[in-house]
């Protein structure tokens, strides 16, 4: 058998197409529209490979390819599991001049490509080379091809993956500063603020000094609370009403208005102290997820319009494995793209939003396989070519001796001081005067085993929940409160298309700690272009155990 590689790359004409035909006289009413619209683009597929390639369907693949591409992607190992990085070079085609127009007159920028493997099998009894219908070939890249590069004989393509959809900034609305809901004078050119999900004491944003109104979020929203200095009992809700300018609203109370264009309080009367607020922000389409990751999903198709398509299908399904509420909140002074978001969102709850194969975008919760997780692959000494140890980063090597993860957090700090109203409980001063509280996992007997255990650094989270926060710290400590090993793995390349980014594999190696099959989770993928074989890194974090016989592993103390 020969592996090959086909190319195929979507070139969109965005102009639209004049229908060249008339509709023959009398045959609809003078001025009623057609029924069917012209397209406002058309999609060219040129298709191409390294070794000669024709489907079923008697559609060559010319072989002009020479690197088929260079991969680099991968799962980022810290201690704040902050997301993953990718890099994926580019494709090299042959260029004799008949590929000269489309880089001269076409657009081919941030356009679909597709890389594609497959194995050509003999045929003995007529000594050919038989190629597989195009069903059956794998997919091992898929996403965008940014702008052609041209040389004198060849052509070359950088690639971006799906993760390159996150590079985009927030659409969010500017205040003109016209007056009213659109903001004085103080805010123009400022992007409104924006809360998804729930947040504590955030200061909504003063869009008009003369009659005290504030916007709390660009999108509906739920007030649970409003506080002057801390102080909840000051100032009370009057209502909400429909225009929040039809009426003043008395002394010492506020009105609210809320709906898709946004949310904004009213006060009664000018504020001594620091207005904040307790809220849960919804999306303009009503759409109200509680999860972080639905939350993440969400604010990726409404608020950086990515197209659904790109979002894998396994996001529900892990969605349920981490279903854990929180929010945040952006007051517009800065502007957020959406890697910002999912840093934001997704810090120190061990998941990566990481790019597949098939140029999906998913997320990946990086915990021990459960009890009835099966692998996707096994690798077994007749498959691995070669196999070497990689350092861990270090602040997971030695293991840690603590996890502190954050919950509910503080977007408005009051100190004790003149800030603060004199009637601000103490209960509220102690919740306000720091920026987050932690739940904690700690192995006093860990700290004791290791001479210079890890102890990594308290990490702000998107929690709300501090039983939530508490379940992420046991888990990372059931994860890195032990000496964990990660292995490059080098085998075929039609082998390393099986499994994916977070896909769980059994591996057997002569090496301690592998001479048995052991489960491990794939954190990584490099290849090169022409290269029979490709490199999985892979951590080892051993068989799962029957729930029934495990005793607990709660740490020996824990502090929320």
């Amino acid at each position: 058998m020969t592996v090959f590689r086909a190319v195929e790359i979507d070139l969109v004409n965005p102009l639209a197409v004049r229908l060249d035909e008339r509709p023959a006289h009398g045959s609809r009413p003078h001025g009623t529209l057609s029924r069917e619209a012209g397209t406002l683009e058309t999609v060219q597929t040129l298709r191409f490979s390294d070794m000669g390639y024709v489907d079923e369907n008697h559609v060559p693949y010319v072989p002009i390819v020479t690197q088929a591409f260079d991969l680099d992607r991968g799962i980022s190992l810290t201690s704040d599991a902050m997301g993953g990085a990718s890099s994926f070079g580019s494709v090299t085609l042959i260029n004799d001049g008949s590929l000269d127009d489309y880089v001269v007159n076409q657009t081919n920028d941030h356009l679909p490509v597709r890389v594609l493997g497959g194995k050509k099998t003999l045929d003995h009894e007529r000594g050919i080379w038989m190629d597989p219908a195009r069903s059956d070939l794998k997919p091992v890249f898929a996403g965008l091809g940014t702008l052609w590069q041209p040389g004198r004989r060849t052509l070359t393509i950088p690639l971006l993956g799906a993760l390159s959809w996150l590079d985009v900034t927030m659409a969010g609305r500017i205040y003109g500063g016209t007056g009213s809901l659109d903001g004085d004078s103080n805010v123009t050119g400022r992007i409104m603020p924006t809360l998804r999900g729930t947040a504590c004491n955030i200061t909504p944003v003063l869009i008009d000094a003369v009659n005290y109104v504030y916007q709390v979020s660009d999108a509906p929203a739920a007030i649970s609370a409003l506080y002057e200095g801390g102080f909840a009992g000051g100032i009370v809700c009057s209502g909400t009403v429909a225009d929040i300018y039809a009426q003043t609203p008395a002394p010492g109370t506020y009105l609210i208005q809320t709906g898709a264009t946004g949310t904004w309080i009213r006060l009664g009367t000018k504020p001594v102290y620091g207005i904040t607020v307790d809220a849960a922000g919804s999306f303009p389409s009503g759409a109200a997820p509680q999860n972080v990751l639905d939350i993440l999903r969400q604010m990726l198709l409404e608020d950086f319009s990515l197209p659904e398509v790109y979002l894998d299908g396994q996001w529900t399904a892990q969605s349920a494995l981490a279903p854990w509420a929180g929010g945040w909140f952006w007051d517009g002074t800065e502007s957020v793209t959406g890697q910002d978001v999912v840093r934001t969102l997704l810090s120190g709850l061990g998941i990566s939003i990481v790019p597949t194969r098939s140029g999906t975008i998913r997320p990946v919760l990086l915990s021990e396989p459960l009890y009835s997780t099966q692998p996707a692959l096994l690798l077994t000494p007749d498959v691995i070519t070669e196999i070497e140890p990689v350092s861990l980063d270090a602040s997971l090597s030695p293991p840690a001796w603590r996890w502190r993860i954050g919950w509910q957090h503080n977007f408005t700090v009051q100190s004790t001081g003149s800030g603060l109203h004199p009637q601000a409980s103490a209960d509220r001063q102690a919740i306000i005067g720091t920026a987050d509280r932690n739940a904690v996992w700690a192995s006093a007997a860990l700290r004791t085993r290791w001479r210079v255990p890890n102890d990594p650094s308290a990490i702000v989270t998107a929690l709300a929940s501090s039983d939530d926060a508490q379940t992420i710290a046991t888990s990372h400590g059931r994860l890195w409160g032990t000496y964990r090993t990660l292995w490059a793995v080098t085998v075929p390349v039609e082998l390393s298309w099986q499994v994916d980014l977070g896909d769980y594999v059994s591996m057997m190696a002569p090496l301690p700690g592998l001479s048995s099959l052991t489960m491990g989770i794939v954190v990584a993928e490099h290849v090169r272009g022409g290269d029979a074989t490709a490199t999985l890194q892979i951590l080892i974090l051993g068989n799962p155990v029957d729930p029934a016989l495990m005793d607990d592993f709660e740490g020996d103390f824990r502090w929320e």
